[in-house]
């Protein structure tokens, strides 16, 4: 995982919201950016494979993105996001990272914090996303206090 300095991180998660899309939308943004990230392209055939959708999804949401300015595409040729749709991947993105780190940090395991936060990301508030990120800086910095809650998280 690619992790967006803490300064990037804030300011995309809190300014950054896709307005009249839908929350597939986001995950298309997200899953192509991240593709491009790790193989330099996304192809349709890569982003139904990481969304576990057919082609015809695929590339029925890649016209739509298109169509609303976040990719340019040209088909059998590939995609690529513009401005806009990388600004919302990478909003995704932080709001990703951050609830990754605040839930490991209450000793939530890897793997299903990875699955909770792919569900909440769409749905923060970005006033909610801004108050994680304080508490987990804030923990970061206090080592004492985040081994306390570590432990107090622990008892049942």
């Amino acid at each position: 995982m690619h992790s967006t300095p803490s300064v990037l991180r804030s300011a995309l998660a809190r300014t950054v919201q896709v307005k009249g899309e839908t929350q597939r939308s986001e995950d298309y943004l997200e899953a192509i950016y991240r593709l491009v990230q790790e193989n330099g392209y996304a192809t349709t055939l890569d982003i139904a494979e990481r969304l576990e959708v057919g082609a015809p999804s695929v590339s029925s949401m890649v016209k739509h993105l298109a169509n609303g300015g976040y990719l340019s595409y040209e088909p059998y040729r590939g995609m690529k996001l513009t401005e806009k749709g990388e600004k919302v991947a990478k909003s995704v993105v932080s709001r990703h990272e951050i609830l990754m780190e605040f839930l490991t940090m209450i000793g939530v395991d890897s793997a299903t914090a990875y699955i909770d936060a792919e569900g909440i990301e769409h749905h923060l508030h970005p006033q909610t996303t801004r108050a994680l990120e304080r508490l987990t800086a804030a923990l970061n910095k206090d080592q004492h206090l985040l081994k306390h809650l570590r432990e107090y998280m622990k008892r049942e």
